[in-house]
């Protein structure tokens, strides 16, 4: 099984695309951890990547895919993959998809993990981090007993930059206008598999297993 997870910031998408991995018995692959894997084994196109980086760059595209087919290759993606938030924001779906037909495969699912704006803001906003432990506390689903008081070492709460209301309206703005070709190239195909992304972890993995049982597309 071959498999894309997608979701936007706060909908759990890493663990969730985890989870599914772990029950298909397949790898997770997740860019910017296949970028940092590539560039402490120092390849050719790693190298590249970093060139571009220093100097402030994007990484283009063709470093990503080629980064990307050379991970596909590789024997323990023979029985699939779960690609985790890929392809979203740079490299274009379509670019997937000839890739993958040159291997002589094709993406089986993409799932969507569908959160309203006003979920991704609450479970978002509401999270504080400590600054001893950097153990992660809600607000509201996983209060602590002292308000901005680590439970776990007494250290101080904080709420990180890109947990403001204003930069997760930013960043969400920006989510939503980069994945729509993604998600609109997958439904035109019959192969997007929409799914509420507020359910636990477990519940959306057996989800995701259910819909993929019944062939259902959204």
């Amino acid at each position: 099984m071959r498999l894309i997870v997608l979701g936007p910031p706060g909908s759990d998408r890493q663990d969730v695309a985890a989870g599914v991995a772990t029950r298909l018995g397949v790898p997770t692959i997740n860019l910017a951890e296949l970028v940092q894997a590539e560039i402490r084994a120092h390849s050719p196109a790693a190298q590249q990547a970093v060139r571009h980086m220093k100097a402030g760059e994007l990484v283009p595209d063709r470093l990503l895919l080629a980064m990307v087919r050379d991970r596909l290759t590789r024997s323990d993606v023979a029985g699939g993959f779960v690609l985790d938030g890929f392809p979203s924001y740079k490299v274009p779906a379509v670019w997937l998809d000839a890739l993958l037909a040159d291997l002589g495969t094709a993406v089986d699912w993409a799932i969507d993990l569908v959160l309203t704006d006003t979920e991704v803001l609450r479970r978002l906003s509401g999270r504080r981090v400590c600054r001893g432990c950097h153990r992660i506390w809600h607000t509201g689903s996983a209060p602590t007993r002292r308000p901005d008081v680590c439970d776990r070492c007494g250290g101080e709460l904080f709420r990180r930059h890109d947990d403001d209301p204003e930069a997760i309206t930013v960043n969400l703005e920006s989510y939503r206008s980069a994945v729509g070709r993604t998600l609109d190239h997958y439904r035109s195909l019959g192969r997007l598999l929409s799914i509420d992304g507020t359910p636990s972890t477990a519940e959306i993995v057996a989800e995701v297993q259910a819909g993929d049982r019944n062939g259902a597309p959204t």
